[in-house]
């Protein structure tokens, strides 16, 4: 395995993260409650659809191990027949088939409404709102034997630098992208590392709205 050393959270970024989980949180409370109704509505109606509200699986940031939360989007049965038949749940290959998803989960899925929660966790500290996205894991370990050290660099992000170009043509992968962004964080001040995020994050919104997801 690689050797590497962790960077530090510049204080301004983390600031921010803070400041802006916070009011996102409290602005989207509405739609929140909203999303959990609608859940509650189907569950009532759809006996397949029925279990949690909230999904939860174990991932990696800035080489730690994190419960990530989402809300639910896939039928319990599908997560119990993935991990049954793999060992670990990979959210990616159920989204494939749109059996596996509730009828409440394809609404969620198709804005990314279900990564919501995830402002939790950038509270808490585990992620930050920009950085490499974070992976289970077994994927970690498989890129740390290929080399690739980014996502133990930093803190995983709900967006990144290259989540925020999907739809583009780039001619950079994602691992030389986070590469890419942790050396900025790494040799800027953090008042310019606050502004980067920024920037990103509006990207990231228009990605979205351009429904080419994150």
């Amino acid at each position: 395995m690689p050797q590497f050393e962790p960077i530090p959270v510049p204080l301004a970024k983390r600031a921010f993260d803070i400041i802006v989980s916070v009011l996102l949180l409290i602005l989207l409370s509405p739609l929140l409650l909203i999303i959990i109704a609608a859940d509650l509505l189907e569950f009532a109606v759809l006996p397949s659809s029925r279990g949690r509200i909230f999904y939860w699986e174990e991932r990696i940031s800035q080489d730690q191990p994190f419960v990530l939360y989402k809300f639910r989007i896939f039928k319990e049965s599908a997560l119990e027949n993935f991990q049954k038949n793999n060992g670990i749940v990979q959210t990616k290959a159920l989204e494939h088939n749109p059996a596996n998803l509730t009828f409440v989960g394809r609404l969620l899925r198709q804005a990314y409404l279900d990564e919501i929660p995830q402002l939790i966790n950038v509270l808490k500290g585990d992620m930050s709102l920009v950085g490499p996205r974070p992976t289970n894991v077994k994927n970690y370990e498989t890129k740390l034997a290929k080399g690739n050290v980014a996502k133990g660099l930093i803190k995983a992000g709900l967006t990144g630098f290259f989540q925020s170009h999907k739809g583009l043509r780039l001619d950079k992968d994602q691992e030389t992208m986070d590469m890419e962004y942790i050396e900025f964080v790494k040799n800027n001040p953090g008042w310019r590392v606050v502004l980067f995020d920024l920037k990103i994050i509006l990207i990231s919104i228009k990605t979205v709205l351009r429904a080419e997801g994150i």
